[in-house]
């Protein structure tokens, strides 16, 4: 596919991630994190094709693509809801939040100096723009599950960071992260499950009732 279709890649996974600030439906959000993953997944060839490469789109494919969508859904079912009812910016504000901090991230992806010369001059711009998309998504939304989408949305920023030192990093390595976040969605997900139980809502506010 060489730099063009890279190109093309890149440019579809940060409007999959606009896509996602966009939506009030749960499962809509997390159909479209699994279809920005299976985009995700594909990168690693295309910037440096390999034994590597491939094993990484795999264990991208299991994790991101079926393992994690199916237990946010596992989450969504137990806690019975389907939409973000309570934004804490309205989806407009959101869409123009998200807007600015891609123009923001291309901005800052300017002034640095990295070894992208071989891959794709979009590389970082949209690796720091699913990263601060996701922290727009963390911080905007109550509920715990949107939450965690953005959480797994700034890790595929993380992601595409990582694949720039994927020859130099050691796949033990990469896959140890990849677990890693999925322990650390299991876990939140027996969270968000606990919190629905004690309160009957999967909004994190009401976490303040535990102070004191």
């Amino acid at each position: 596919m060489g730099f063009m279709g890279l190109e093309l890649v890149l440019i579809l996974i940060v409007f999959s991630g606009i896509v996602i600030l966009g939506s009030s439906r749960l499962g809509t959000m997390i159909q479209i994190f699994a279809l920005q993953s299976l985009i995700l997944s594909i990168t690693p060839l295309l910037i440096h094709p390999g034994f590597h490469a491939a094993v990484l789109m795999v264990v991208t494919l299991i994790l991101k693509v079926y393992l994690m969508p199916n237990l946010l859904f596992w989450a969504i079912r137990h806690v019975s809801i389907r939409r973000e009812v309570r934004p804490f910016f309205g989806y407009g504000m959101t869409l123009m939040l998200g807007g600015f901090l891609t123009g923001v991230a291309f901005l800052i992806s300017s002034k640095l100096d990295l070894p992208v010369k071989e891959t794709s001059n979009l590389l970082i711009p949209a690796a720091f723009s699913l990263v601060m998309i996701g922290f727009l998504l963390l911080v905007s939304r109550f509920k715990a599950v949107t939450q965690v989408i953005g959480y797994l949305v700034m890790e595929n920023g993380i992601f595409l960071f990582a694949l720039l030192l994927l020859e130099k990093t050691p796949l033990l390595v990469e896959m140890g992260i990849s677990l890693d976040i999925f322990v650390g969605v299991l876990v939140m997900g027996i969270v968000v499950n606990h919190i629905n139980q004690e309160f009957g809502s999967a909004s994190t506010i009401n976490l303040t009732n535990l102070r004191g």
